[in-house]
Parts: C-alpha cells; sequence; structure tokens
C-alpha cells in the first residue's frame, strides 16, 4: 500500500505544531494537496478562495522554506512528494495489522490520552487555571470556551487545566478539528467512545444525532475539548460564521450549553463562538475566558533562553504584550542572532518579521473587508477612536448596523479593544505588533496599487487609496506627518530606485483621478498629493530612502 496524502498531511501537520506551536494553514493544506497530484499553482488557485498571488507569492515559498528547515532538505513544488516518499516511505505504509485495524471499529483504548498535545510548560496562568477549575468543577458549567489571539497560550491552558481536573471526570476526549470533517463524524466518534459502543445505529437526523451524544452526557460525566476550531470558519466573514459543511456546529454547541447535562464542552478558538456569546451569564452555566498575554511570568521564558540585559526584559513583553508565542520566537532571534542582548535588538527598531507575519497574515485570512478596513484606520490615526469618527471616517460602510456587527466581530477576535472614556466609548488596535503589522500590510498594498494603475490606468484597481486617508492632516501641512506616509514613499524608492520615476508615477495618476467625484477616487487624490509633497521634502533634505521604518509603539 502506498503512502497516503491524507497520512503525509497529517504528519506535516503534527510535526509544525511540535516545532513551531502552531498547525497547518488551509491555504497551506490546499498547497500540500496540489503539489502531492502535481498540479500548477494556477490549478490549486482555481478550486479555492485565496488568490493566485497570495498562493505562489506567499503561501506557497514560505511553507516550502519551513518544510525544508524541518526535513532537513531542500523542499520544493516539483521534489514534495518525491522527498517525502523517500524519507517517510516505510514508516507510513501501515503494516498488515493495522490495515486490519482500519477496517474495523476498536473500542478498547484509552481515549483520554489519545491526541491531547504534549506540553512541557505553562507559564504562569495561576489566575486563569483557578477561574477554570471552578467553572468546572464547581460550577458544573455545559459550554465553556478559551479564546485569544494566536500564539497567546490557549492550547497550553487547556492542556494544563485538563491535567488539573481530569480526576473529576469519568472519561476526557480532546479532538483536534482538523482530523473532523463533519458534525455527523464528531458525534459518531463521541457516542462510540461514551457509551462503548462502536456498531451503533445513529440516526439519520442531526437534531437526532445531537439528542443521542446529549442523552449520553447525562448518564456519564464527561469533558469534550475541542481545539483548532478555526477549520471550520468561513474565511472573509464576520466572527462565528461556519463554513457551508460545517453549520450544524452552531446547532451542536447550541443546544450542549442550552440544554441540561452532567458534562462539559470547552471550545479552544481565536474567537468567540456566537452560540457562547449569545448563552453566556447567569442564567445558563456558559462562560468565556478571554485569554490575555503574560505579565512578569513571562520573564520565565528569557530565562530559560538566557537572554542578557534583564533592565530591558518588561519593555520586551510591553511591545509584545505578553503573547507567549512572539516572546519565544523573539527570544530565539536575540539569542542567536544578537548574542542574547535585548538592548542591541530594541536598537533595530523592527519588532514584527518571519513567523509574526505568518501568523498575523493567518488570522487576517478570516476578516471581512469591513473588519479589516476599521483596523486600518485604527492603525493609520495612531490613536483610539469613537463610533461616530469610525463612522465619518469610512466612506463607503452601508449603515450604522454593519459597522457595529464588524466592531463586535473584531471585539470577538481580540483584535481591538473597548474602553470606556468620560463622554463615549472608543476603540484601539491591542497590541504594538498588530498596528506594525497593519502599517506594513498598507504600505505594500499602496505601493502595488500605485505600481498597477499606474501600468493599465484602470481606476477599479484604487482600493486602498480611494477608501483610507493616509493622514488627517490638511492636504498643505507636513507638520505631525504620520509615520505611514514616509514609510510608503521610502518603499516606492526602494522598488524602482529613482526618485523621478516615482514622482512620474504618482502624478500620471493624479491626472487620471482630477476631476472625478468622491463617490468614483474617495481619498485617492489628497493620498497622492501628501506622498508627492514627502518626496519632494526628501529630495530637498537628501534624506536617504533607505532609511530602516520606525517601530510604533
Amino acid at each position: 500500500m502506498s503512502v497516503t496524502l491524507e497520512t503525509v498531511v497529517n504528519k506535516i501537520n503534527d510535526l509544525v505544531f511540535v516545532k513551531k506551536d502552531r498547525h497547518l494553514k488551509e491555504v497551506e493544506k490546499l498547497v500540500l494537496q496540489g503539489a502531492w497530484s502535481a498540479k500548477t499553482y494556477e490549478q490549486i488557485a482555481e478550486n479555492c478562495q485565496y488568490s493566485l498571488g497570495y498562493i505562489k507569492q506567499a503561501a506557497a515559498p514560505r511553507l516550502w522554506k519551513l518544510l525544508s528547515e524541518l526535513l532537513s532538505e531542500n523542499i520544493s513544488k516539483t521534489n514534495f512528494r518525491v522527498v517525502i516518499e523517500r524519507q517517510w516511505g516505510k514508516e507510513l505504509k501501515p503494516s498488515v495489522d493495522q490495515q486490519t485495524a482500519n477496517k474495523v471499529n476498536i473500542v478498547n483504548y484509552q481515549p483520554s490520552q489519545q491526541q491531547i498535545p504534549k506540553i512541557n510548560i505553562c507559564y504562569g496562568r495561576s489566575q486563569e487555571l483557578a477561574l477554570l477549575n471552578q467553572w468546572l468543577v464547581k460550577d458544573h458549567c455545559r459550554l465553556l470556551s478559551i479564546v485569544g489571539m494566536g500564539g497567546i497560550g490557549k492550547t497550553t491552558l487547556a492542556v494544563k487545566c485538563v491535567e488539573e481536573v481530569q480526576d473529576q471526570f469519568e472519561l476526557i476526549i480532546w479532538r483536534n478539528l482538523r482530523n473532523i470533517s463533519s458534525v455527523d463524524d464528531l458525534i459518531t466518534d463521541l457516542v462510540s467512545l461514551i457509551s462503548c459502543q462502536s456498531n451503533q445505529n445513529l440516526p439519520e437526523e442531526i437534531g437526532d444525532r445531537i439528542s443521542l451524544l446529549i442523552d449520553n452526557l447525562r448518564h456519564h460525566r464527561c469533558l469534550i475539548v475541542l481545539d483548532t476550531t478555526t477549520a471550520i470558519l468561513q474565511s472573509g466573514s464576520l466572527a462565528g460564521k461556519y463554513r457551508a459543511e460545517y453549520q450544524d456546529y452552531g446547532k451542536l454547541l447550541h443546544r450542549l450549553g442550552q440544554e441540561s447535562h452532567q458534562s462539559c464542552l470547552l471550545v479552544v478558538a481565536r474567537e468567540k463562538p456566537r452560540e457562547v456569546a449569545i448563552l453566556e451569564g447567569e442564567e445558563y452555566p456558559v462562560h468565556c475566558l478571554t485569554l490575555k498575554g503574560l505579565d512578569s511570568a513571562a520573564k520565565e521564558i528569557f530565562q530559560a533562553k538566557k537572554l542578557l540585559d534583564p533592565e530591558k526584559w518588561s519593555e520586551l513583553i510591553q511591545i509584545y504584550r505578553g503573547n507567549p508565542l512572539a516572546l519565544n520566537f523573539i527570544a530565539n532571534t536575540i539569542r542567536d542572532l544578537f548574542a542574547g542582548k535585548v538592548a542591541t535588538f530594541l536598537r533595530q527598531q523592527t519588532i514584527v518579521f518571519g513567523e509574526l507575519n505568518d501568523l498575523l497574515d493567518e488570522q487576517f485570512e478570516y476578516l471581512s473587508n469591513l473588519e479589516i478596513e476599521i483596523l486600518y484606520w485604527l492603525a493609520i490615526t495612531e490613536s483610539p477612536l469613537s463610533l461616530s469618527q469610525l463612522r465619518s471616517n469610512l466612506i463607503f460602510v452601508s449603515s450604522q448596523g454593519k459597522l457595529l456587527e464588524s466592531l463586535e466581530s473584531l471585539l470577538r477576535r481580540s483584535l481591538i479593544e473597548r474602553e470606556l472614556t468620560a463622554e463615549e466609548i472608543v476603540f484601539s488596535l491591542p497590541q504594538p505588533i498588530v498596528q506594525q503589522y497593519i502599517i506594513n500590510r498598507i504600505c505594500e498594498t499602496v505601493c502595488q496599487e500605485i505600481e498597477k494603475v499606474s501600468k493599465n490606468q484602470k481606476l477599479e484597481q484604487l482600493e486602498l487609496l480611494r477608501n483610507l486617508a493616509l493622514s488627517a492632516n490638511e492636504p498643505n501641512s507636513d507638520k505631525d506627518k504620520p509615520l505611514v506616509i514616509q514609510l510608503i514613499v521610502n518603499q516606492l524608492c526602494r522598488i524602482l530606485r529613482d526618485e523621478n520615476l516615482v514622482q512620474e508615477k504618482l502624478t500620471k495618476i493624479i491626472a487620471l483621478v482630477s476631476g472625478k467625484t468622491t463617490l468614483v477616487v474617495g481619498h485617492t487624490q489628497n493620498n497622492l498629493e501628501q506622498l508627492l509633497r514627502e518626496l519632494q521634502l526628501n529630495f530637498e533634505q537628501k534624506i536617504p530612502y533607505q532609511v530602516a521604518s520606525e517601530v510604533i509603539t
């Protein structure tokens, strides 16, 4: 029997999790599947929601670089299958006994030990663990969720919690949703484990199947953990919307939270499930823990990595808001590249790169267009904005309701923070790394739009330049210039290597949009005029365009 694609993808996913503390992204799985079948990037893009440019220029190169590092061999799309079959062929081919076992339902094994990730260290989190223990043991909650940004330590906390409360349950079942194709498969799996009957004839209707599962959960005290629920969510939509084939997960969560039983479902997710948001409170035993970054406990990471300059450690924690994955990544970079000197790293004024970009790229894949635009405005203004300020800035938002929905979605995704001032509610970005990531993204997108429109003169390709005001200042004012204006000009000069050519392209687009209505061109003309002024100022002052990007703190 030959090596199967499913087995290969699962093993690579496990390897990435062990080495990089993350799972394969959906787009990475698609690239692996396409490469295994010798498809071109064009063919891969045809059958998925990701653009050809994103797959070919971003996702695939990063994936092959990652696999090359993990497998200690140069991996590309063309040699991927050959290398895997050579390195893992014998290991992944099932034995005769394994083939036989795969054909029958095996009941006599310990499900409580299956698929639970191995976590070596959990820094801090004593208060969070105490709260989860109370909800699970004392309050007998039926539906819980641990949510937070990628890398914040959700899975680590869930594993630690399971270790502490396992004696309070008859059975603990951990399921990573990347291995579950449908709610039907999950319920079949759960019922067979809880009832110890592998050949039951389950009802055909999903509602009846959920009822059977709840009946089992009334007779047995179980803790079910669902990890990596991002896999079942729809990209490009508001928080909590499931992909078409996973809609029934909403029914499952709602009924497990609403109906009486003695078990608990714990959902580990980047965003608060809609069903939890609806049910949580005093009326139902349903709660959500939004996980924040580590405080002083993060210093244990730096101690383990033997970093120097301990007086600078607090500054590093503040910049990355205590995100354990980000701090581990940065600590490795400081140790390997800067000989452990934190002060030297901080002087480089670059805080987002490498895996941190990948982490935020993945999170942004799931955002709606309006959510992204709101984040852009918060990054550009570099200060909190009220609801009325956001409303006035967003030229093309269709209604106040859409704005409220998007803000609520971003809050559930932990991508914005809300604060009550003396007069009103204001919203801001939660972390400097998110701020700089968005600024970098704006710069890259604006430069691409300028290149495209100057070449083909198609106004419909103006999107960010049209929708976003790069500066809140008056067009003729150079006071307090926003950082993004300077960065875009620097990047354009680095790309084109000729200030005169940059000026020519900007002038050409200004002539193209001149006289057009705001509905057609939005902020485009003001944005381009400010870029021209910054270019001229740099030229007059002879400022080199290779200047490094400033850090946003």
